[in-house]
């Protein structure tokens, strides 16, 4: 019986994106995704030029400071609620309140006190936090097993082609109209999904069965700590590549107008590498590939350190892309695993919450190393931690502990289900 179920397994065709998006309230996830990740690319831009047009740049920093530390402070929290109470509450009472905090920023910026405006910048980013992890925890909750990875390798491109246009987006609407017509536009993408926000595939959680209460978030933590440090760890290599690319030219004496093109290139080769990634399935578990994949990407990017030539830069970052989003791909699927499902929206916002973090560490610890080395010094310093970081959480991450669950058994029973209205 299990011989024949394993031929038929593997002459079953591979899962394609035609049969991810064909599924009941797909359509609206994505459309609803997209949406929701627009205004958080837009942010950081859109409210140095909102400070800039009131006051100045460095209070405008503040405010993008204030958006991303929200982020990072309520994700953890704000993505429990979702794992407690009826998904479609929490969405619309997470969507509205972030529309009328930018809205209020649009309106009160340069009539208030700046401490008024980093309230409502740290609120906007804060009070929606858990709304990617709830999104996400929804779809694998929706998804069957076999269409998982590609279903995350879609949300996985989505979310580089929204990272790739929101803040070109944001840097046009401020310069050719004003900063707050960037705002309001943010506004309107915040509060887009709720008009179709019953049509998103979802199942009941939390709140609504008592005899199934979630873990605790220091429960998730202690489950799935190595997948949110090999989060933590690829991000801060992202932000670290990000901060030290533009030094990194000039040293070498190439224009600075050519960073958006480099890193345009990694975002470009990620989109395509995830794509790639999720329509198939490929050997070994996700601590084997992530032990194979990381150190692959942090000795791509160090190839900027090593050469002077455009052409290796340009060539680092977009070998560097190609590892990046299947990364990201397998922490998701990680994370399913090492989680029982009834947590997984906590989960997927410890991880959101540990990339900003590993994000903003490197940020600052980058620019530190900028002003009392070189460019190329603090690129291999970056990438070395990188790597001892991701290695020993590669390792943690091989181990699968005790308390997680088996998610195949669980989206098993929900795929017949329709969205409860």
């Amino acid at each position: 019986m299990s011989g024949n179920a394993t031929m038929a397994a593997a002459s079953a065709p591979a899962p394609t994106y035609r049969d991810v998006l064909r599924r009941d309230g797909a359509t609206a996830w994505y459309s609803a995704m997209a949406l929701i990740r627009l205004p958080v690319a837009m942010a950081p831009l859109a409210l140095v030029f909102l400070g800039h047009s009131t006051g100045s740049f460095s209070a405008g920093g503040v405010l993008a400071a204030a958006h991303a530390i929200g982020e990072a402070a309520g994700a953890p929290v704000m993505g429990r609620r979702f794992d407690k109470k009826p998904f479609l509450g929490q969405l619309r009472v997470a969507l509205a309140a972030e529309a009328a905090a930018f809205t209020g920023l649009a309106v009160l910026a340069g009539h208030v006190p700046l401490l008024l405006l980093i309230a409502l910048a740290f609120t906007a980013g804060g009070i929606a936090a858990g709304v990617p992890g709830g999104m996400r925890a929804q779809l694998s909750s929706t998804t069957p097993e076999p269409l998982r990875p590609a279903a995350l390798s879609l949300e996985s491109a989505l979310n580089q082609a929204v990272w790739a246009s929101g803040p070109v987006l944001a840097s046009l609407l401020s310069t050719q109209a004003s900063p707050r017509i960037a705002l309001l536009v943010m506004t309107v993408a915040s509060a887009a999904p709720l008009a179709f926000a019953t049509r998103i595939r979802h199942t009941p959680v939390g709140g609504e069965d008592g005899d199934d209460a979630p873990a605790s978030t220091l429960t998730a933590v202690r489950l799935a700590w190595p997948t949110v440090v090999l989060a933590a760890a690829i991000m801060f290599l992202v932000g670290a590549m990000d901060v030290a690319l533009p030094p990194r030219l000039q040293e070498t004496g190439h224009p600075l107008a050519l960073t958006g093109i480099v890193t345009g290139a990694f975002a470009l080769a990620s989109i395509a590498a995830g794509l790639a990634y999720g329509r198939r399935t490929w050997p070994g578990s996700a601590a084997a590939q992530t032990l194979l994949l990381l150190p692959a990407m942090t000795v791509a990017l160090t190839v900027s350190a090593a050469t002077g030539h455009l052409t290796g830069i340009f060539g680092a970052f977009l070998l560097g892309g190609l590892f990046y989003s299947p990364l990201m791909i397998i922490r998701n699927l990680a994370m399913q695993r090492r989680l029982p499902q009834n947590v997984w929206a906590t989960g997927f916002s410890l991880l959101y919450a540990a990339g900003g973090l590993g994000y903003g560490a490197a940020a600052l610890l980058t620019a530190a190393l900028i002003r009392a080395t070189t460019p190329t010094v603090t690129i291999v310093t970056c990438t070395v931690v990188t790597t001892l970081i991701g290695l020993i959480a590669g390792l943690g991450e091989r181990e699968r502990h005790p308390g997680a669950e088996d998610p195949a058994p669980r989206s098993e029973s929900v795929e017949p289900h329709a969205s409860r209205q």
